[in-house]
Order: structure tokens, then sequence, then C-alpha cells
């Protein structure tokens, strides 16, 4: 720490580390701009191979220059031998980080996925496939008026088209070799086949599909089931995956275009993406925000970002050259993405307690190894519903796993038998039986929950008994969950323990997230109870403080509360005085004491004799709007 590379980033903080390098916070000496270094091991920089794959990383970042995408600004070598690449540090909150809290509402999705096409747009245009887009490698940060504003990283292992003037590098992998994360890997991808931006493309739609359902697509314990998933299996209904979501048809129907198994179906190009959102949204009556990127960026610089979409034409993915392996994620609030290259890693796979390795080179199982020889077209007759061995294969597994989850829920059924459907079941839980399972602690409500999924009542108690367990995290994402089923099943002490967790570094993002928005107007004011909350860290009081002056959150504040605040905000005299029948007509007991304040006619000027608002002084409308706040107050 401390220490100057290349004379001009001083050290301030590791971010991340990995087998192959780190990564830093540092600091431009001359510029006092925070940037993130990403530092290869020296002993690293001696790996022909790595060094090949970290200039690649560098070159990728440095040609595609787009608001939604973290920028390369240096590259170099430090005095020993290590190299280094400086790219632009991103603060904010992962999309994994946001998915852990629960499904997102469809406009909020749309929005995200656009500007993540957006990015792609502007790395295809470059010759540029990302190959490794999943939720940690997408940032959402705060910018203007956009809280959700995009960020892609990580292009370490993207494939970059030869140019002809500034690469006469060979390909760094074979054709056959599997690159990226299995469970976002397109069909060609998880056979080793070229891949072209229809592959960014698919994993986009995998992307869409987990935020809109707070599920993966496909569920399995091992990583290779999960590539013959992508291969052969059909996609399933949202709301299979989650019942307790509903989407609109229209915008399930794009997600199931962008999983098309045959990479000509899908999309014909990152911007076709953005419009055929635009489209979706109207045709389901979705209001999407202003894209801030669009803005940012400007016609100038990319005049294709303003022009009205081209008649949808099928394109065959350009060939691809192949790429380096894949690279250790780190944790997923991290600021940027990877550091080893080709590394492998432990992590688990959303939605399974499978541990296996993240991101390495994947090998196909033995039962699926024929279909690297196959043509495309008997692939493509597969994913259509050919009966051969390997798709009788999957179907008896998911079959398999299908009848042992029925035979569970026959099960809990309890006595009906047969003749007892699902449909018939109740659908929420007695009092009696959310009490015994609170008293028997988590799992007994887990499994409550499970057989009640939309009980909000069930699922509240859930997140009270997690929360006592120390179980932050879980806890807020139950919230989340129970927020969408009834909101009004947030009691007190639920909304404490919010609170609380907004208190704890681990838990601060997805507690603010719940707080600043879900929450309607208990959130709002729960906010500004923690900006002046002294038993919280410094940090926390300022992140409220902060919150509660956007115009998102204030939208959800009650007529009380909102006038309390602008009442604090306004600084002139007349502002102040034009306030005073909202006052009147909303005020509560928290707006008194400024408005009592207000009565002094001193504490402005020399040794505080002048009267900081005379205006007030004009009429009896500030004492009438104590003496009605008082009435109210005293009722």
């Amino acid at each position: 720490m401390g220490q100057v590379v290349s004379g001009r980033y001083r050290i301030q903080k590791l971010i991340g580390e990995g087998g192959m390098g780190a990564v830093y916070l540092a600091e431009h000496t001359h510029m006092r701009k925070r940037v993130a270094l990403k530092l290869l091991h020296a002993e690293m920089s001696t790996d022909e191979e790595v060094l090949a794959r970290f200039r690649r990383e560098a070159e990728a970042a440095a040609h595609v220059e787009h608001p939604n995408v973290a920028a390369a600004t240096d590259f170099g070598q430090t005095e020993d031998g290590a190299f280094f690449l400086v790219l632009e540090y991103v603060e904010g909150t992962s999309l994994r980080d946001v998915l852990d809290a629960g499904p997102m509402a469809p406009p909020r999705a749309l929005h995200v996925v656009q500007q993540i096409a957006l990015a792609l747009e502007r790395a295809h245009g470059a010759g540029i496939v990302h190959r490794d887009l999943k939720p940690e490698n997408v940032m959402l940060v705060h910018r203007d008026d956009d809280p959700d504003f995009v960020k892609v990283l990580d292009f370490g292992i993207a494939k970059v088209e030869p140019h002809p003037q500034r690469d006469t590098t060979q390909p760094l992998t074979r054709l056959g070799t599997i690159l990226g994360t299995p469970e976002y890997m397109a069909p060609e991808q998880a056979l080793g086949e070229p891949v072209g931006p229809a592959a960014d493309l698919y994993a986009v739609g995998v992307m869409l599909y987990e935020m809109l359902t707070g599920k993966h697509p496909f569920d399995a314990d091992d990583r290779m089931a999960i590539l013959s998933m992508h291969i052969v299996a059909p996609v399933p209904a949202m709301s299979d995956r989650n019942p307790a979501i509903d989407v609109p048809p229209a915008i399930e129907q794009l997600v199931r275009r962008l999983l098309e198994k045959d990479a000509k179906l899908r999309p014909p190009g990152a911007r076709a993406l953005v419009d055929a959102a635009d489209v979706a949204a109207a045709e389901s009556g979705v209001e999407l925000p202003q894209l801030a990127s669009t803005r940012a960026f400007g016609r100038e610089s990319h005049p294709d970002l303003g022009r009205s979409p081209s008649p949808p034409q099928h394109q065959a993915p350009p060939s691809d050259d192949v790429a380096p392996p894949p690279s250790r994620a780190w944790h997923a609030g991290d600021s940027l993405a990877k550091t080893d290259y080709g590394a492998p890693a432990s992590t688990a796979m959303p939605g399974t307690t499978a541990r296996t390795q993240h991101g390495a080179r994947a090998e196909l199982p033995a039962f699926l190894a024929p279909l690297q020889a196959l043509p495309r077209s008997a692939l493509v007759a597969m994913a259509a519903g050919v009966p051969i061995l390997i798709l009788l294969v999957i179907v008896a597994f998911i079959l398999t796993r299908r009848s042992s989850q029925a035979d569970a829920n026959t099960a809990d059924g309890g006595a009906g038998g047969s003749g007892t459907t699902a449909e018939a079941r109740p659908t929420r839980a007695s009092p009696e039986e959310v009490r015994a399972a609170a008293a028997s602690g988590v799992p007994a409500l887990e499994a409550l929950a499970a057989r009640f999924p939309e009980d909000a009542a069930v699922h509240a108690a859930l997140a009270r008994s997690l929360g006592d367990a120390g179980r932050g995290a879980d806890m807020l994402r139950v919230v989340r969950l129970v927020i969408g089923l009834d909101a009004s099943a947030v009691d007190d002490k639920l909304l404490d323990a919010v609170v609380l967790a907004a208190h704890r570094p681990e838990t601060t993002e997805a507690a603010f997230a719940i707080l600043e928005g879900p929450l309607g107007a208990r959130g709002v004011e729960a906010l500004v109870d923690l900006s002046s909350d002294r038993t919280a860290p410094p940090v926390v009081q300022r992140r409220a403080a902060k919150s509660i002056t956007r115009a998102d959150v204030r939208a959800h504040a009650s007529p009380a509360t909102a006038v309390m605040l602008d009442l604090k905000a306004a600084k002139k005299c007349e502002d102040k005085r034009g306030l005073l029948d909202r006052v009147k007509d909303d005020g509560d007991a928290r707006v008194l004491p400024s408005l009592r304040s207000l009565k002094s006619p001193r504490g402005c000027g020399f040794a505080g004799m002048r009267d900081c608002f005379p205006c007030l002084r004009k009429g009896d409308a500030l004492d009438e709007a104590i003496k009605a706040v008082e009435a109210r107050s005293a009722k």
C-alpha cells in the first residue's frame, strides 16, 4: 500500500487477488482520479500464453469505448517486470447481488438488458465478442437520474477479430476448446464451436430469464448437465420455474427468442435486441426508462445509436478463431471481475448446491462427447425434439427430478390421497402451523414456505427467523419476496431487521435496495430515521441522507414526510413560506421543531442579530401552520 506504480498510480488498497495476479484501487497521482489497477504477478509475466491473454484483455477493453463499458486507460510494465492494466474504477452493485435479492420487475430488467445490448453493439462493431457475460460481470451504478446505469466488465476471454493493421497475433486456443461459464454458454459455445455475437445475445437471454424469474432456466446439480441442457433441452416456461411471478407474454417471447438453440434464429444483432425490447415493452404496456447511456454517448461519436432499426435479417454468426481460457471470478460486489487467466476457482452455480470449477475449460461428459462430431443440422434437430438417445437421457433426468418432487408434494398433501389435486390445496397456512414452524426454527419454516409459496405471512415468519439466526443476506432475499406478495406483511420487527442490516457492510446494498423503493412510504421514513441515527456507522447515515434527496426515492414518501423533507431542504424565505399551506394540511409532529425555530427573528448576520426569514413575519401563516400541526398531533 502506498507504492507508486509507473510513476503515477498510487496503490490505496487491495480489491481482489487470484493465482495470476491482483487488482488494486489506485489513484492517479497527477489527476487525483481513482482507477482499478490489474497487476500480473511478476513471475507470470514470463509466461507467454498468460501475457498474451492479458494483452488481449487490454486490447479488447481499449477498443470498446462506450459509456456502458468499463474502459481501459493504460497498459504497461512495473520496474520489477510485472505487467499492469489500468481500468475505469466502477463502484456500484453487481447484477448478481441484485438477483440475490429476488426477481426484478420487467421494466427494470429490460432497462438493464438494453444497456448491456448497447455495450455489445459497440463491442461487436469493433470485432469483439465478450464470451463471458454473466451477472458477476455487470455492475449497476447510480449516474445522474438513473440508479441502474450499466457497466459491462471483464473482457478477459473476449474474442478479438484480427485487425490487418494492428493485430498479427495467432489464435490463443484451438477449435473445440470450451471457454466461458457453463450457466451462460450458448449451445455453439458449449460444443466448442466457433462463436460470434449471437453467443453474447444468448448469455443476455439467460440473464434476462434470471432477472425476471429469480432463477436460472435450467436446474441441475452438475455443470455438465447444464451444458447438455443448453444444447438440447427446451427452455421451461417462466411460470414453471417460479409460479409467484407474472411475466407478460411478449417479454417472455423475447427471452425465448434470445435462447434459441440455433444462433440464426436469435435477434440479428445487439441493436435489434434494443428495439425488440422496446416492442415487447409496448405490447406489454410497460414503460421503460430513457437510456441515459444513449444520451451520454451522443450521436456524434456513434451515429447508429439514434437510427431507426433496419428490417431484421438472419445472419450466420461470424467465425471465431478461438481465444483464451477463462479467468477466476471474484466476489460479485467487487469493482472489476477477474485476475486469474485460466486458473480454476470453486464456486456454486446460482440455485444449486454444487461446488465445481468456475470458468475452467469444460470437457463434455462422455455421453455427450459424440455431439462435437455431429453437424449443426443434427443438433438443431435434437433441439426440435428428435427422440434420439441423448435427448432421452436428458428427458429421463428431468422427469426423474420432477417425479421425485411430485412425490414429495403429494406427501405434503396429507391425508387427501389421490383425490386431492394441487388446485384443491389451501394456499395459506393456518396461524397454528406458522406458530409451530416458527417455534421449530428456520428449516421448518422453509418447508412450510415451500408448501405455501404465495403465503406472505409464512415468508415473513421465515424472514424474521433468518434475521434472528444472523443470516442477514438470506433474510433480505425473503423480505423482497414478502414485499412482492404483500408489503403489509412486513411488520415493524421485520422493518427494524432491514434497517439493522443496512448498518452492516455485507448487507448494506441489499438493505438500501429495499428501503429506497419496494417498501414505499415506510421505507422512506426508515431512511429519514437512519440519516440521523447516531448508532449507525457515519457512512450509512450519509448514504441514507443522500437517498432521501433522490427524486425516485422521494416519490414514495407520504405527504407528511415529503413536506417535512421539502421544508428542511428549502433555503430561501419565500420557499419556506410557500410550503406553509402544505405543512398546515399534511405536516405531523416531526415538522414542529423546524416550524418553531422559524418563529425566532434572530440567527443571521453579525452576532446573529438579523432576522433570517423576515417574510414569515407577514401575516399569520406560520402561526396557523403550527397550530394545525399541534392539533393534529394531539389526537
